[in-house]
């Protein structure tokens, strides 16, 4: 289909009305041509045979061929219809002169206004209304002063109240006909406006549909880039300021802020915003009580989104006077499984920037945001704990290790090796970032990167090794403390007096640590105190 044709039909229904009917008229031509062949070769016949004269037999044999004739070659709509036209109008004649007004010839007429107004138009049916009018006026003169007279000698003698009253039958039948027509295009008409007025707008609510599943799919799109964004980001303190700018550039806001409530729950504290003003607040320590009136107090004690638009007209008091040109402002809590933690607050230089159906999607970024703020917390506290496990593990390996190698003279030595004049190699014994002790060897020629590699291997196994083995030996001497003490108190346990119990106590005590002199004494005085 041309795509000018049919934005004509739907900028103008009346010209699609026109077209329609002339489709519908073109498409009716060939088989009401047929139809006229078919019957009117079942009628030729005996209409020939009965006809009183050979030139209206030749008249009927006539219609038919010129019939037959547009009906096979390919003419136009408009000689088509003309010819069927002329067709029935010269049949209404012949009729007419040779039964007269009385006879069958006042059905051509109307069949020829009827065809006139439904295959070309209304008017064409006025001028066949006009042209029947006009010959019945002739006839009629003809045959009442006598210069004519019906072919058929049978036929009804006919008086001017008969010429005046088919006269009348055409005028009223055929103005019906055509003045019903023209209403039912109207008609017509009306009811394609209708079809184009609700065509217009089905298609402007798909353009304003599409466009706001657009205008949505790029929101999602942005949301979505800042969470992946942020859950990039470890550090509580880029999070938050990182967080702003996105969504600040993303999202054309005039001014972003992060709020975190404090360990009282209290007070909300500014922890990140944008622009000049953001700088200055922060500087400041700008807070806010949770229980004031401000639009960042309301959502966090509410759980939800607060928007605040400006209306033409109609000023809004926003909260900050540091920020004049605020037209739209939004606030999400920012949620931790039913807890919050703080409030984020967006705001735009212009009318209605936010919506209602804006704060799904933003309240899933700020909740984003709050899981990923609440990960990057856990991680530096799991990082920190680590970092305090792993000092603690050092001293207790430089404690153990120390202790041990002031007992015992770990240090071995295989082959007699000149440092001055070799060449040397050290690797440190590390165990958990903690040295030990170390590795050197002395050669000759200089170390490879294979050789240098093999040597930190072995080092590294070594250490795992001595560690294993003095932990061995821990467990042993534990083990060998806890079976001497359990002897000990079995020893005392089995004593059946006080006496028994000191002398034992006193006893096992001398003799299992060596002691040149033990002394044991219950007593109540200040003395001993």
């Amino acid at each position: 289909m041309d795509i000018n044709n049919s934005t004509d039909q739907l900028t103008s229904p009346e010209r699609a009305t026109r077209l329609l009917y002339k489709n519908w008229r073109e498409g009716f031509a060939l088989p009401l041509l047929l139809g006229l062949l078919v019957f009117g070769g079942v009628a030729l016949i005996p209409a020939v045979n009965s006809s009183y004269s050979p030139v209206i037999s030749g008249v009927f044999i006539a219609t038919y061929l010129l019939t037959g004739l547009v009906t096979v070659a390919r003419f136009s709509y408009l000689v088509r219809m003309r010819v069927v036209l002329v067709n029935i109008f010269v049949l209404g004649i012949s009729e007419l002169l040779t039964l007269g007004i009385l006879g069958d010839g006042l059905f051509f007429f109307l069949a020829t206004v009827v065809f006139a107004t439904i295959l070309l138009s209304p008017r064409t049916g006025i001028f066949a209304i006009i042209l029947n009018i006009v010959t019945f006026i002739i006839a009629g003169w003809l045959m009442l002063n006598g210069l004519i007279s019906p072919i058929n000698p049978n036929a009804a003698p006919s008086t001017i109240l008969d010429w005046i009253s088919a006269g009348a039958v055409i005028i009223m039948f055929g103005s019906v006909i055509v003045l019903g027509f023209q209403r039912l295009e109207r008609e017509f008409l009306e009811a394609q406006k209708l079809v184009d007025a609700s065509i217009n707008t089905l298609s402007d609510e798909r353009k304003n549909l599409e466009n706001k599943v657009f205008e949505r799919t790029v929101q999602l799109r942005k949301v979505n880039e800042v969470g992946r964004t942020i859950n990039a980001i470890l550090d509580p303190g880029e999070l938050l300021p990182r967080a702003a700018q996105l969504i600040e550039k993303d999202f054309d806001c005039y001014y972003t802020a992060f709020f975190l409530l404090d360990a009282s729950g209290q007070w909300a504290e500014l922890r990140a915003a944008t622009g000049e003003a953001g700088r200055v607040l922060h500087e400041n320590r700008h807070h806010l009580d949770v229980n004031g009136k401000s639009t960042v107090a309301v959502a966090l004690r509410t759980k939800q989104a607060r928007i605040v638009q400006e209306d033409r007209g109609e000023p809004v008091r926003f909260d900050n006077p540091l920020l004049p040109y605020t037209r739209s402002q939004i606030v999400l809590p920012l949620v931790i499984r039913e807890r919050v933690i703080g409030a984020l607050e967006m705001h735009s230089t212009r009318e209605n920037a936010f919506s209602v159906q804006d704060i799904d999607a933003f309240q899933n970024m700020a909740n984003e945001i709050a899981i990923s703020l609440e990960n990057s917390r856990l991680y530096e506290e799991a990082q920190q704990s680590l970092t305090e496990m792993r000092a603690t593990q050092r001293q207790y390996l430089e404690k153990a290790w120390g202790s041990l190698t002031s007992e015992k003279d770990l240090e071995y030595t295989l082959g007699e090796a000149d440092f001055e004049n070799d060449k040397e190699i050290s690797v440190h014994l590390a165990l958990r970032d903690q040295i030990i002790g170390e590795i050197q060897l002395a050669g000759s020629t200089d170390w490879t990167a294979e050789q240098r590699n093999l040597v930190e291997a072995i080092a590294a196994q070594a250490t795992l090794a001595l560690e294993n083995a003095r932990l061995v030996e821990e467990s042993q001497s534990l083990a060998s403390r806890e079976k001497l003490a359990n002897e000990i108190i079995a020893k005392i346990w089995a004593s059946k007096n006080m006496e028994s119990i000191l002398q034992t106590t006193v006893r096992e005590l001398g003799r299992t640590l060596e002691a040149a002199e033990v002394v044991i004494e219950v007593s109540m005085d200040d003395e001993n105190e």
